[in-house]
This record gives C-alpha cells, sequence and structure tokens, in this order.
C-alpha cells in the first residue's frame, strides 16, 4: 500500500515516530512544516521530503494522504481544524486537545466535512493492551478487586527551564503529558468510573503531580502520573483468581498474566509506532474497519481529564 504523509511538527516525538513510520512498506512523508524553518529543512532532508513556509500549504501537498500533527499540545486544535476544513485525513498525537469543547468541535467539523480524525493514541493500535483487555474480558483472574495506574517520570527536574511544561497557556503538566496513558489504560479496560476523587500539587498553575481514585462499584482503581519524581510505571490488575501486570505500559512489550494455573507471557517485539501508522492508514483507505481508539473514546477519556483538572484546580485558556 503507497501512503504519503504530511507531518506537522518535526520535534523529537516526531523523530521517533517518522524512523519507524518509513519501515512500513509504501509509507513516506512528503511535506513538511515546523515553526523554525531551520529544523523542519533539518527533518525533510532525512526523507526526502518537501519543506513548506505555512501549514496550510504542506497540508495541501496534493501528494498528501494523511497528516500527522507532532506540536505542542497547545496548538492540536488549531491544526487539526485546519486539516479538516481543508479535506485532509488527521492523526493527532494525544492529547488531541486541551478540553472535551475543543475535542467535540473538531468531530463536528470531521462530519461536516466527512474528514477522517483520530488521536494517536499508540498504546491501543497495538497487540499488548489488546491482549490484557481479552484476558479481563474472559475473566482469566476472575472478579477484579484493584487497579494500579501509575506513570511517572521527573521531567520537571530535566526540563524546569522548559517552559512548556509548566505553562498552563500551553497545556503544561502531568495529567496531559502522562496522565493521559494513565487515564486511558483503566477507561479502555472499565469504561468511565461512577465517580471520580482527585488531588493533586501545583507549580505556576499546573499539575506536578496527580492521584485520582476511579470508584467502579465493586472496586477502585487509582490513576496517577507526575512529572517532579521518578517513582515509575505500570498498571497492576488484581482480581478474585490471579493478577496481570503490564511493566512501562504505555509503549509495552510485554503483559503477565498470573493465576494458580500458571503464567502466561504474551509479548510483541513489533514497532509500535509503525503499526499505529500502518492501521491508520487501512482505516483511511477503507482496507478495514474503523475499530481501535474511537473518537468517543476520546472524549470520554478527555471529559475525565477535565474532572480531575477541575477536582485539582488546573485552568487552561481553552476553558
Amino acid at each position: 500500500m503507497s501512503f504519503n504523509w504530511c507531518f506537522i511538527g518535526t520535534g523529537q516525538i516526531a523523530k521517533k515516530v517518522a524512523k519507524e513510520l518509513v519501515t512500513n512498506p509504501g509509507h513516506a512523508i512528503v511535506s513538511v512544516f515546523n515553526r523554525t524553518k531551520a529544523k523542519a529543512e533539518k527533518f525533510a532532508k532525512t526523507y526526502n521530503s518537501t519543506v513548506y513556509e505555512s501549514a496550510l500549504d504542506a497540508i495541501n501537498d496534493p501528494r498528501v494522504d494523511g497528516v500527522y500533527i507532532a506540536t505542542t499540545n497547545e496548538t492540536h486544535f488549531s491544526f487539526a481544524k485546519l486539516c479538516l476544513e481543508n479535506h485532509k485525513p488527521v492523526l493527532c498525537e494525544k492529547p488531541i486537545t486541551g478540553n472535551t469543547k475543543e475535542l467535540k468541535e473538531l468531530i463536528k467539523i470531521s462530519k461536516e466535512n466527512n474528514t477522517f480524525l483520530k488521536e494517536a493514541m499508540w498504546t491501543w493500535f497495538n497487540p499488548v493492551a489488546n491482549k490484557v483487555r481479552q484476558w479481563i474480558k474472559e475473566e482469566r483472574i476472575g472478579k477484579i478487586l484493584s487497579v494500579d495506574c501509575i506513570f511517572n517520570m521527573p521531567i520537571f527536574g530535566y526540563n524546569r527551564a522548559k517552559g512548556r511544561y509548566i505553562n498552563p497557556s500551553r497545556y503544561g503538566g502531568a495529567l496531559l503529558d502522562l496522565g493521559v496513558y494513565s487515564v486511558r489504560y483503566v477507561y479502555e479496560l472499565f469504561g468511565k468510573p461512577k465517580a471520580i476523587t482527585s488531588r493533586g500539587k501545583l507549580y505556576n498553575g499546573i499539575d506536578l503531580f496527580n492521584d485520582s481514585i476511579f470508584e467502579y462499584g465493586g472496586f477502585k482503581a487509582h490513576v496517577s502520573s507526575q512529572i517532579n519524581r521518578l517513582v515509575g510505571e505500570h498498571c497492576i490488575i488484581k482480581g478474585e483468581k490471579g493478577t496481570i501486570k503490564v511493566p512501562l505500559f504505555h509503549m509495552a512489550s510485554k503483559a503477565v498474566l498470573k493465576t494458580k494455573e500458571g503464567k502466561e507471557v504474551f509479548r510483541d517485539k513489533k514497532k509500535k509506532f509503525a503499526t499505529q501508522f500502518r492501521v491508520v492508514a487501512e482505516y483511511i483507505n477503507g482496507e478495514q474497519e474503523n475499530k481501535l481508539v474511537s473518537l468517543d473514546s476520546s472524549v470520554e477519556v478527555m471529559e475525565l481529564m477535565d474532572e480531575i483538572r477541575k477536582q485539582i484546580g488546573v485552568i487552561f485558556p481553552c476553558d
């Protein structure tokens, strides 16, 4: 399959993605836009792409089949809107927008223009997360007793001088950069909770730390993220018959199921970004059913994050 991408943004995540994306047969990056043209030119040289002076020109390159947005959080909405209004399918990095209101507006434009929109939540385009969901559905560990899903990385420590992470006008903080993975993981397995109780530690109006309890009736899920300490990353699901553990769950290559019958390890070593882009291209081309990472799920996860921010006091301009 031949599929040509436009890249909006050429930072670190774009570089990681591009390196894997082009391993998909037939996939190429044909157009590029970045706010700093020199960075776009350096990136484009690697992939033999055309650099454009504006995002609109890059999007409207006639060769482009789909647009990938890899810019900072506060710009996702405006770039995605530009793509949809110009009838270009768009895959936008997480979090797809700053709040639910922005996302619903994008969905409205997507429907009006009959143009594809998807959030780049790579975790759920890949086999490990979906194997965990299968184990839960099959009740391999029986009735769920507890869930602990945490994602912590000391971004604040080594990026304190970089304003994006500590700036509410740029949608900074732990929740939108890391917590979106924890919230999404629990949501994809168990749906929306009956209630949420959240607390956090703020700095300059953003959350260095957020800690929530999701109430699911028969059990509680602990969902947490922070950018000021290295505590670790895992999802541990305990049930009456056993336990599922997923280390490094957002980019997992392994999930472990332990029951009285023994231990089962599921591994997947395929390139995670490459898989995501291959699947999305097949969706856009109508080659397979568009079923992973639905917009409805993105809306409900955004609603959960809006509620967490409301409880801990983080306010963005889009609110």
